[in-house]
Formats: structure tokens, sequence, C-alpha cells
């Protein structure tokens, strides 16, 4: 059983329950531990809905630190971060970090490949002509940039430009050129130590049927000695431990008999199936 999730959001960005709500739904699920992944400011300039605002981050810090007090022996609460490469501060100050890319950069413009299936089709038109695997290419070749830094911990739902494809087709996952960027940013990622997350986010809101990162995904990193963390994306109460059994068994289907998993100070694994 998995009993720990360390990618959740409040209303401290895009959440839609407090920190404290989400907790208690944590104990409710029967997690063990639950960090909280608030996403980084925008770039300077720029408005991010769906992220922190700057001068916010100093009260997220200490509801965090009064709730690892209040519900000591109950929950373990970590304040961790889901940072982006165009945030405008660095993935400092933080018990863990997790590196996700929601836009592909493109002629200096930053085309957000989580927001709607009408954004993604008008990325691919205005900025790549159309060309699928092009973007795909950049999308991947920013991942691969995760690797050079060190206080990544954990890489975010590594496809997540395919979140539409089982509504409206946009990208082909078989394209050999696809499977070529991925599996190179994956190797970059590897190599550096970084963790994957297998998150079912995009499943309780609808969009997907299956986690990020695919089954083929998947048993490319087995393959390559990968390891793996299952997360829940959780934006609201109800969906702090969704999915968790089905990560599980696709885990266990693709070849993996652990996660890794945080303890208060550093990444351990636990076999799958046992309680962390």
């Amino acid at each position: 059983m998995i009993t720990q999730n360390l990618h959740t959001h409040s209303t401290f960005d895009d959440g839609q329950n407090t920190m404290e709500e989400m907790v208690r739904a944590a104990i409710s699920a029967g997690l063990h531990s639950l960090g909280f992944s608030v996403h980084t400011p925008a770039p300077d300039g720029c408005a991010w809905e769906w992220a922190i605002a700057k001068e916010r981050l100093p009260a997220y810090a200490q509801e965090a630190r009064r709730l690892r007090e209040a519900y000591r022996g109950r929950i373990s609460v970590y304040h961790g971060a889901e940072w982006e490469m165009l945030s405008s501060i660095p993935p400092d100050g933080f018990d863990y970090v997790i590196g996700s890319i929601h836009h592909i950069v493109r002629g200096g413009e930053a085309y957000s490949v989580d927001a709607s299936a009408y954004v993604t089709a008008d990325c691919l038109a205005r900025a790549f002509g159309g060309d699928a695997d092009a973007a795909v290419e950049a999308y991947f070749a920013q991942y691969a940039d995760l690797a050079q830094i060190e206080k990544v911990d954990i890489v975010g739902h590594f496809d997540l430009p395919t979140k539409f494809d089982e509504q409206r087709r946009f990208y082909d996952p078989d394209s050999p050129r696809f499977h070529a960027a991925a599996l190179s940013a994956m190797d970059a990622l590897n190599a550096a130590g970084k963790i994957f997350e297998i998150n079912t986010g995009a499943i309780a809101r609808g969009y997907r049927t299956a986690p990020y990162p695919s089954r083929a995904l998947l048993l490319a990193l087995k393959a390559r000695g990968g390891r793996v963390a299952i997360s829940a994306d959780a934006h609201c109460a109800a969906d702090v431990a969704f999915g968790f059994a089905e990560a599980e068994a696709l885990a266990r289907a693709c070849g993996f008999t652990e996660t890794w998993g945080f303890d208060g100070s550093g990444f351990v694994p636990a076999p799958l199936g046992a309680d962390r």
C-alpha cells in the first residue's frame, strides 16, 4: 500500500482546498506522510494564475511548519515545491523538489502543454507548423536540462504533452522521433539519479485513463534501472491518494519491485506493497 503522496497542491497555488484540509484528507485516506509541492512563482513580468505569488512563499512555508507540528504523530508533513525552469526563483529552501516542464519554449514564447486541447493545437500550428514531432523534441530537450539541476529530486509528469491525446490526437507516442526524444531525456535524467513519478492526476481530473509516464516509457525506464515514486498530483482533498492501487499495479506490471519516498532527510526505497 502506498502511504505517501509528495505531489499535492492547495489554495496557495491552484488547489481547491487549504493545506490543513488536505492533511486531514490524507489522514482519512490512510497516508502516513504528505508533501506539499507548490507551483513556484512565474517569471518576472508574467502571470501564471496557477502558481504561488512570490510574496506568499514565506506564508506557505510557515503553514507547512505549523501543520507539521500540529499533526505530529498522526502524519508527517513536508514542505516541497513543483519547480519549473522558467520560474523566477531557484529550487532552494524546500524539503524536496519536483522538477516539471509545463511549457514548450519556441521563438521566445512559452506555450502551455497543460492548459487545453485548443492551446495545444494552437502551439503546434503557430510554433511548429503542425510538426508534432518537432514540438515534442523541443519539449523533451527542456526536460533533459533538468538533469543539470542538482536540487531537483523527482521528475514530474514526464510525458505531459499527451494529456489531451485520449480526447483529441496531437502526438504519436509510437513515432520514432517521439520515442527517441523521450528516451534521450530519460537517459540524461536517469544518469543524474532523478526519480520518475508515476502520476495519477490527469486520471482524477478526467483527462486520461492511464498515468504518466506511459507504460512504454515505464518499461524503458525499468530496463535502464530507473527509480519511481507514485504520486497523486492532488488538487483537491478527494484526490489526495487517487488511483494509487492502479498505479502500483502498473509499476508491478512494468517490473518495478520498489518505490522511492521521502523520509524527512532524503529518499529511501520501500518494497511495493509495504507501508512507508
